[in-house]
């Protein structure tokens, strides 16, 4: 396969358009989203159970990567709240958190969820997304809100407790320790998040979370509230992101990490390319989602060489990049860059930052991640997508987050497939004054022919259930030979349903009688002739129109003796053919011999009568 430049290098055509005006704009949108990354991405390494300096570290190197590769001009990546809640989840089986074997764990995480990453991108593998409804995206960001916000209490209330990643644990661990409560390290917290949503009201444009953290750590230091029993994150690495790779030992348990890293893979995918594609609903920008997860794997891929863990596209930081007027790439780029600098200049200010402050920021950030009016929306709109949105939060919540995903993923699919699989089929009869086909009145039916008409796809999931719909209509009437399938509606074919209309036509012919098809459009044609079904069902048994398919099953197939006994005027031909006046479909033409089988029908039928 030839590849060309552009597509190893997708960056290269808007570098080399790049012009000088979209330089300032996209340099103050990259630095404002790198002072908030700053605080957020340590308050995210907290989520996933790592020292605060790997967060900073996925914002930088990964940022750079991210805008680089990926195909939208304001997605941001880095650490997550969902994909640090995954990573706990997965590597806390593992190891203890905030161990050097814990952060190997994570960077062979990243390195494999970027491989999966790459691999659907490569494979083209983009259009697998739109599989995930969206029920499943809000079950699982509510359920992760409420775990994120509820791993936090233990920071905010002081408390040092046993880590886990199962509610129920954490619940019990809070409970019997509440006593403990330290009140200035939840005095600390608390402030934190009032000063946050007090700048937020008033000066919305100001770095609420920044500000409240720099006034907080002023406090701790002024006060040396840490030899009173404050927690605070120590000091960090005064450096920029030290290369590292996965140990040996950590690829031993490859196999235990998989579903974590699958689950984080598609995770993040849903994060970056909803998060690119709500922004590019405003800017009308085409994405190349194939090519964001390249760009998405490359990212977590760097993140594991660069000492960094799981990273994804971010919604608010990404927001937050559109909203200060960012106009290319480069104002990744640029984000990067300012929290590579603001690490190396701000790394002592951690050594006085209280944790109960981070947590306060985290808890806010998990509240935002609720989407309430979406819950609303699908709880109200379907049961099905109500059911997917409750089992997928509870699964979050109760079971092991990568499991959660799984769950929501197969059971919104499972219940996809069963509406398709339950196709609607009806009968049709032609109005005698219109021409136009209209549901049968009554239940009545021409004595020779069923006109049916299916409103589905007619694949390996609903196959079945066509077969014995249509089977048993043909058991319902004893005498009628022939069936008509209107095929307007059906625009997927497949082996299964070949199969299964094979053995509607073995019924028919064996009564004496033929199967005939309308309106087929070109796709499902195709499967006809691939499949051998058409030479099979016979080439004049396939119609372009309704109407003309009904007229060639008469001319073919239709029993006089049963036309003359039957008490239903059908079509505007039943009174001709009720004389036996064949000629109607022109001159010299007459009906075919009635098989011993369906004339004994017949019989039957008029001895009842």
């Amino acid at each position: 396969m030839h590849l060309q430049v552009t597509e190893l290098f997708p960056f290269l055509p808007w570098i080399r358009g790049y012009r000088k005006l979209h330089l300032r704009p996209d340099v103050i949108a990259g630095l404002t989203v790198a002072v908030m990354a700053v605080p957020q991405s340590m308050a995210y390494a907290l989520i996933a159970g790592l020292p605060v300096q790997y967060g900073l570290y996925a914002s930088i190197v990964p940022t750079v990567i991210g805008a680089l590769w990926g195909s939208s001009s304001h997605l941001i990546t880095g650490p997550t709240t969902a994909t640090s809640l995954v990573v706990l989840g997965t590597l806390t089986q593992l190891a203890e958190p905030y161990t050097q074997n814990y952060v190997h764990f994570a960077f062979l995480l990243a390195f494999m969820a970027g491989g999966v990453r790459i691999i659907m991108g490569l494979a083209r593998l983009g259009a697998l997304l739109n599989f995930v409804a969206h029920s499943v995206i809000l079950g699982f960001t509510a359920g992760a809100a409420m775990l994120i916000a509820f791993h936090q209490v233990p920071h905010l209330l002081g408390l040092d407790i046993r880590k886990s990643s199962m509610f129920l644990e954490s619940l019990w661990e809070v409970l019997t320790h509440l006593h403990r409560t330290d009140l200035i390290t939840l005095g600390l917290g608390v402030t934190t998040v009032a000063i946050i949503v007090t700048i937020r009201r008033f000066r919305p444009g100001w770095p609420a979370a920044l500000i409240a953290l720099v006034v907080v750590g002023a406090a701790v230091a002024l006060l040396h509230l840490d030899r009173y029993g404050v927690r605070v994150v120590g000091a960090i690495p005064r450096s920029l992101p030290p290369l590292a790779f996965p140990r040996l030992s950590a690829w031993n348990d490859f196999a235990m990490l998989a579903p974590g890293a699958l689950a984080i893979a598609i995770l993040g995918l849903l994060e970056a390319i909803s998060s690119a594609r709500a922004i590019a609903g405003h800017t009308r920008q085409r994405l190349n989602v194939n090519q964001e997860f390249i760009g998405q794997g490359l990212a977590n891929v760097s993140a594991s060489l660069f000492s960094g863990y799981p990273v994804s596209g971010s919604f608010t930081r990404s927001a937050l990049n559109f909203r200060s007027g960012a106009k290319t790439p480069m104002s990744g780029i640029v984000s990067g860059a300012g929290v590579a600098v603001l690490v190396l200049i701000a790394a002592p200010f951690a050594a006085v930052l209280p944790v109960s402050a981070l947590a306060g920021v985290i808890v806010l950030a998990a509240v935002e991640m609720v989407d309430l009016s979406g819950i609303k929306r699908a709880m109200r709109s379907t049961r099905s997508d109500g059911a997917v949105l409750v089992v997928t939060l509870l699964s979050t919540v109760f079971l092991q987050l990568a499991f959660a995903i799984y769950i929501g993923v197969l059971l919104s699919i499972g219940l996809h497939l069963a509406k398709t699989a339950h196709p609607r089929i009806y009968s049709n009869l032609p109005d005698l004054r219109t021409g136009k086909m209209v549901p049968t009145i009554h239940g009545e039916i021409c004595c020779q022919m069923d006109i049916v008409r299916i409103q589905g796809s007619v694949f390996f999931g609903s196959a079945t259930f066509v077969q014995e719909n249509l089977l048993r209509r043909l058991k319902s009437h004893p005498g009628m030979a022939n069936l008509l399938m209107r095929m307007h509606d059906v625009n997927i074919l497949d082996a299964s349903g070949v199969h299964a209309l094979e053995v509607v036509l073995e019924e028919v012919v064996n009564r004496g009688g033929g199967l005939y098809f309308s309106a087929l459009n070109p796709r499902v044609f195709q499967v006809f002739k691939n499949s051998g079904l058409l030479r099979g069902v016979g080439e004049t048994h396939v119609r372009t129109t309704t109407r003309a398919a009904i007229r060639q099953a008469m001319m073919e197939t239709f029993c006089p003796a049963v036309c003359a006994l039957c008490e239903v005027v059908v079509f505007l031909e039943c009174p001709e053919l009720k004389n036996g006046n064949w000629e109607i479909f022109g001159e010299g033409t007459k009906p075919r011999s009635c098989p011993i089988s369906r004339e004994m029908n017949v019989d039957k039928r008029a001895s009842a009568a």
